[in-house]
């Protein structure tokens, strides 16, 4: 596919497959992300690469977060949600976190966010093109404390802006966009 059919085709994933995806591909995505533009090349992107073990403890986190947003805890209702929180959460099939070294200037962090988001979108564009679907996440598993602690990260230092969910999408749905006319101002 040309690099446009790529960026057209490409949807958010929902629903994986239970097929683990190959560390290769997985560090190949990657690769794509770093070659990301960064304005003065503060190549400002961090990633880690979650495992099973850690997965499980980050489903906790992101369970709880799930369930506290819709009951309280300690009812019976807490306790459904959280489980099945639990099973949505573990059968992601790759969890890749991506988080931003903060600068000093706010120009900077701004600048640097738009690479790290530039980075997420070369992942997402890469992984799409080895047939591999990407749900890009700011949900609060990446606001939550424990989830710092659990990856030893200063949140001085670094702040945590997306969970990327990733796998063999189970299905494809279809998109549309406006024309290009109705979103752009041609100047003389």
């Amino acid at each position: 596919m040309s690099i446009l059919e790529i960026i057209k085709s490409r949807r958010t994933i929902y629903q994986f497959k239970s097929k683990l995806i190959p560390l290769d591909l997985v560090n190949h995505c990657l690769e794509a992300s770093i070659w990301a533009p960064n304005h003065k090349m503060t190549e400002p992107w961090r990633f880690w690469v979650i495992g099973q073990e850690t997965q499980a403890k980050l489903a906790d986190i992101y369970a709880e977060n799930r369930a506290l947003k819709r009951t309280e805890r300690g009812s019976d209702t807490f306790d459904e949600i959280y489980q099945k929180a639990i099973v949505k959460f573990q059968a992601i099939p790759q969890v890749i976190l991506v988080g931003q070294v903060l600068a000093q200037e706010p120009v900077t962090i701004q600048e640097d966010y738009a690479a790290c988001s530039c980075a997420i979108q070369n992942f997402q564009l890469a992984a799409w093109d080895t047939e591999i679907g990407v749900q890009w996440s700011t949900g609060p598993i990446i606001e939550d404390k424990r989830t710092y602690e659990l990856l030893s990260i200063n949140s001085s230092q670094l702040k945590l802006i997306g969970a990327l969910y990733m796998g063999f999408p189970e299905c494809v749905g279809k998109s549309v966009r406006q024309p290009i006319e109705r979103v752009t101002t041609y100047l003389a």
